[in-house]
């Protein structure tokens, strides 16, 4: 009975573990948008976040999205910029909106925002850049168009 037991216990816990791994995603998949040619794929080496940042076209200064991955879903939880410009959050009550903060000498709000297509124009003056850990993607690296990024 003792043995029987051991084994059930050993079965619930391994079925307890296997939606992490199977709920982590493996890799953002960049395309070119809307003709979806492959451009790149990126582990993810079980990261669960990522940022795109690039320079604001009106006020010169870097603006840094970030976001969480929830199963296979995007998910803009923060922006961080120093300057208001055109575009930009200028209060809480943005859609999606959490709270609002002063960190430094930058903005944050803080957000829930799904996102069910993550389409991204880059432009080689704007530095586009997608973050992974310390890895840094040059989105820039392409001709200037649109990108579609996702979990695969």
């Amino acid at each position: 009975m003792l043995i029987g037991a051991r084994v059930w216990l050993w079965g619930l816990l391994a079925v307890c573990f296997i939606p992490v791994s199977v709920l982590a995603a493996g890799q953002i998949v960049i395309v070119s948008f809307p003709k979806n040619n492959m451009l790149l794929k990126v582990s993810l080496e079980n990261e669960m976040r990522f940022s795109l940042s690039f320079v604001h076209s009106v006020s010169k200064t870097r603006v840094t999205d970030l976001y969480e991955i929830r199963g296979n879903q995007i998910v803009q939880i923060r922006e961080y910029f120093s300057a208001h410009g055109a575009g930009l959050p200028s209060s809480p009550e943005e859609p999606d909106g959490i709270r609002w903060e002063k960190q430094k000498s930058q903005f944050v709000l803080h957000m829930e925002r799904f996102i069910p297509k993550l389409v991204v124009r880059t432009d080689k003056n704007y530095e586009n850049r997608l973050k992974i850990q310390s890895r840094t993607i040059n989105l820039n690296q392409w001709e200037d168009q649109a990108l579609q990024l996702y979990i695969e």
